[in-house]
């Protein structure tokens, strides 16, 4: 039979030694999104400066309300990601793509407001 090869001494880098790859990368690519999104939910209520009472536009305030939602569920997400990811290691890839997920929907919320033109 063969051996197996010897090793040195040193811990490889493990996937418990690693966890903070994935959470990492996802923080700093929803803390980059999420500047040009602020830029995004203002322009959507400029666009709503037409609409005069709550009759013209009757579901300008449920978009604007979902994109705010939204918005602060993504800053939620990123802050409470950290511990679910260390804490539940089988979570990692779902729970780095949640923010992802509310700000799709902060976004599509905002891009679904019409305005009186």
């Amino acid at each position: 039979m063969s051996e197996l090869p010897r090793t040195s001494g040193r811990a490889t880098g493990s996937a418990r030694g690693q966890w903070w790859n994935a959470v990492t990368n996802s923080t700093a690519v929803y803390l980059m999104l999420l500047p040009p999104a602020g830029v995004l939910r203002g322009l959507a209520e400029m666009m709503t400066d037409s609409c005069d009472g709550p009759a013209s536009c009757p579901s300008t305030r449920a978009h604007l309300a979902v994109a705010d939602y939204g918005l602060f569920a993504l800053l939620a997400l990123i802050v409470l990601q950290w511990p679910v990811v260390y804490l539940v290691p089988r979570g990692r890839v779902p729970v780095t793509l949640l923010p992802g997920v509310a700000l799709l929907v902060a976004v599509v919320a905002m891009f679904g407001i019409e305005g009186n033109t």
